[in-house]
């Protein structure tokens, strides 16, 4: 023992250290399956199932809460006829003759099956214990905050390491080769590739085929009224009314995201910039470039070029004055709260 200690004992004692502070980054995979969430109105969304047992239904759930979230009618799985669904950026139809696969249970084992086949041994599954949230401070938060998963393709997938390459993905209906109406995925890459998902198999395109693809109705916005969807995965139903985002500002949506991915500033970001650019130095020709840049971004996604109280009732103010005031109090009933935008100083 005394030898033990003369070889690996050292004569001082420890010396206080500032260690260096790290953190671990780790992929998680999982799946991305059609879902519709209640929550005022009937939303169809993504839920996102990882290998480490957790779920997204806008926020993040164990298994366990998965299936409280069903029993409680927050995560459902149909729309009753008559009724109308909700699709992110889409639009929104009112429905009948829907056909719909899935009960509570089935859809609770379809998830956890989806789980298994991530992570066969159910290893290291995580439990919230019934509460996904936790205390720092006097603040509650998340135990994990909502993702944002992204699509991804092998640029070359023949190759040892494949180079594994994100895009982004956007709701569009898709006329298949089948003669089937899907509610699909459209993943657009920097490379200029398109994938079109959630229909019986991939069909890939380049970003150069999408004008034609459009003008021929493949891939549109409008369903016709009648016209049967097929949603993979969830059901189907017909259209009896509804309205979409236009096919043209949905593909200059499309364009934007592309030009984004290619290290170029999007029309949101620019439209910022130039309205920041504005009220330290307003001006005329600011003004009108405001203007320019407000209407470069595509209609249904102007909303977004403020903060989430503001939106875009500050651009507008700026660039068609107090008619964008009447509109805000006719809407809202109270006094407009923005009136604080400078006015060009060589007016």
């Amino acid at each position: 023992m005394r030898l033990f200690d003369k070889i690996f004992k050292t004569k001082k004692g420890a010396e206080p250290t500032d260690l260096t502070t790290i953190t671990r980054t780790e992929v998680i995979e999982g799946f991305s399956i059609p879902g519709i969430i209640l929550n005022m109105q009937y939303h169809y969304t993504d839920l996102q199932v990882y290998s480490d047992g957790l779920i997204s239904c806008w926020e993040m759930v164990d298994l366990e809460m998965f299936k409280e979230k069903l029993n409680k009618n927050w995560v459902i799985t149909s729309v009753p006829d008559g009724e109308a669904i909700s699709i992110f950026s889409l639009g929104n139809w009112y429905i009948d003759n829907g056909d719909w696969i899935h009960t509570k249970e089935t859809l609770y084992n379809h998830v956890y099956s989806l789980v298994k086949r991530l992570n066969p041994t159910t290893e290291n599954l995580y439990n919230y214990n019934g509460n996904n949230s936790r205390m720092i401070g006097k603040t509650e938060v998340a135990k994990h905050f909502m993702p944002d998963p992204k699509p991804y393709r092998y640029e070359d997938p023949e190759s040892f390491f494949p180079k594994k390459i994100n895009g982004e993905k956007f709701n569009v209906f898709f006329r298949n080769s089948d003669n089937r109406t899907y509610l699909a995925e459209l993943s657009v890459y920097k490379s200029g590739y398109i994938e079109i998902t959630n229909i019986p198999v991939k069909r890939i395109f380049k970003v150069d085929d999408l004008k034609l693809l459009i003008s021929e109705g493949q891939i549109t916005t409008s369903p016709k009224i009648g016209e049967t969807i097929t949603i993979l995965g969830l059901g189907s139903f017909s259209v009896t009314s509804g309205e979409g985002v236009d096919i043209t500002h949905k593909y200059d949506e499309f364009m934007d995201k592309y030009n984004e991915l290619n290290g170029k500033e999007n029309s949101i970001a620019k439209c910022a910039r130039i309205f920041e650019e504005y009220k330290k130095q307003p001006t005329q020709k600011a003004r009108q470039e405001l203007k320019q840049a407000y209407e470069e971004v595509p209609t249904h996604n102007r909303i977004f070029v403020g903060t989430m109280d503001t939106k875009d009732y500050e651009v507008r103010h700026v660039i068609y004055g107090d008619i964008v005031k009447s509109e805000f109090e006719d809407e809202n009933g109270y006094e407009y709260p923005y009136d604080d935008m400078p006015k060009p100083n060589d007016e």
